[in-house]
């Protein structure tokens, strides 16, 4: 298909090296859609550790004032029609809005994409007087991309429902390749990916798998993923070494997306116990991998994971529910099967770049009228 040369899209977010859901899906979405509408995209500067983002710190504000430039300067290059900006909550949000307002002083048309999931690090936690600019922000968009329908509902209170696409994260699944076996290990691999540290329930995890170790069940669970915050990754490791939990669990840390496939495809059972979520793309990847996934019912996560069906559903700050949960995996191999296979069917029919880039397209050609949202949600 030719691409749409009526429509000029400048896109803003994260760049490589960074990490994180936001990178992990543009990376695989963006070559699809550049093949069909012309997207000029800018990004934050490379190879930033992710605990160091979203604070306020003097290397920070250089950054932003060096997107703001190269903002500025594409804009008067590209002279695009739509910006799609790529954000989540925070002081990354704050420093995100300037796109918008400079974006509508041009007379540029905002698609305004959230990602994240934490409504009080979005609103609720402001000052009231920050409330009212993110309200006014919102205002300005003409249209805000939600990664799940939980989310559309909670960013509803800023701005017309009317006006919230829902478009759920997609995934490479035929570069993710299924499970070729499951078999019924002596020991059972559990594989949790993500930031080591409170937000993602990894500490939760540790209290599940001491719990799970005094069953006596033979489990090895790998942690995957940097810090949350400097001096998560000691804490975990002062929790395993006091428990006796060194032989069970092991802090992988950080690694490449070739390695994390692997983990994939060696792992039994995928965990992610997080405390607030959008759609996370290790659940999604997880899925593609045909593996039965136990996390928490926070944001997507329930619409791609289904309790009892692919997986189990686990209430947050519950490491006695979540150790049940394992549990039962662990000892049934047949359950296993069948959760990941149907775990990998759910990827195939919901989550394809195709689908995804086919959705985009056509809300960035119907984004003048509010009544063509809506028919595409």
């Amino acid at each position: 298909m030719a691409k749409s040369e009526s429509i000029k899209v400048l896109m803003i977010g994260p760049g490589e090296g960074i990490g994180g859901g936001i990178s992990t899906l543009i990376q695989n979405f963006l070559p699809g859609l550049m093949k069909k509408v012309p997207v000029f995209y800018i990004h934050s500067v490379s190879r930033r550790p992710l605990k160091y983002s979203g604070r306020f710190s003097f290397q920070n504000v250089l950054i932003a004032f060096s997107q703001y430039f190269r903002f500025l300067i594409a804009l008067l290059r590209v002279r695009p029609n739509i910006i799609h900006l790529h954000t989540s909550q925070g002081i990354a949000w704050i420093k995100d809005t300037f796109f918008i307002i400079i974006g509508k002083a041009v007379l540029c048309q905002i698609v305004l994409h959230m990602h994240g999931g934490n409504f009080e690090k979005l609103y609720d936690n402001f000052p009231y007087i920050l409330q009212l600019y993110t309200r006014w922000i919102f205002r300005l968009t003409d249209v805000v991309i939600a990664v799940s329908s939980e989310w559309k509902n909670r960013l509803a209170r800023l701005i017309p429902v009317e006006k919230i696409f829902v478009l759920r994260n997609c995934i490479d699944i035929q570069g993710i390749r299924p499970k070729s076996s499951y078999p019924s290990a002596d020991t059972v691999n559990i594989l949790f990916l993500g930031r080591v540290g409170q937000q993602k329930g990894a500490f939760d995890l540790l209290d599940a798998i001491q719990q799970i170790k005094s069953k006596h069940l033979k489990i090895h669970v790998w942690m995957v993923g940097p810090e949350e915050v400097e001096g998560d990754n000691e804490y975990a490791r002062t929790y395993l070494e006091n428990h006796k939990l060194m032989g069970i669990c092991e802090l992988v840390g950080v690694v490449s997306k070739e390695k994390a496939d692997q983990f994939y495809q060696n792992a039994d059972i995928f965990v992610l116990p997080s405390h607030y979520e959008g759609l996370p793309m290790v659940v999604l990847e997880a899925l593609a991998a045909g593996l039965p996934v136990v996390a928490t019912p926070v944001g997507g996560i329930p619409e791609v994971v289904h309790d009892g069906y692919n997986g189990y559903l686990t209430p947050i700050r519950n490491p006695t529910n979540l150790a049940s949960n394992l549990v039962n995996l662990i000892n049934d191999a047949g359950t296993r099967k069948t959760m990941g296979l149907r775990s990998r069917e759910i990827a195939e029919q919901m989550l394809s770049i195709e689908i995804y880039v086919e959705k985009l397209e056509k809300l960035y050609s119907q984004i003048s009228t509010i009544s063509s949202i809506a028919s595409i949600n």
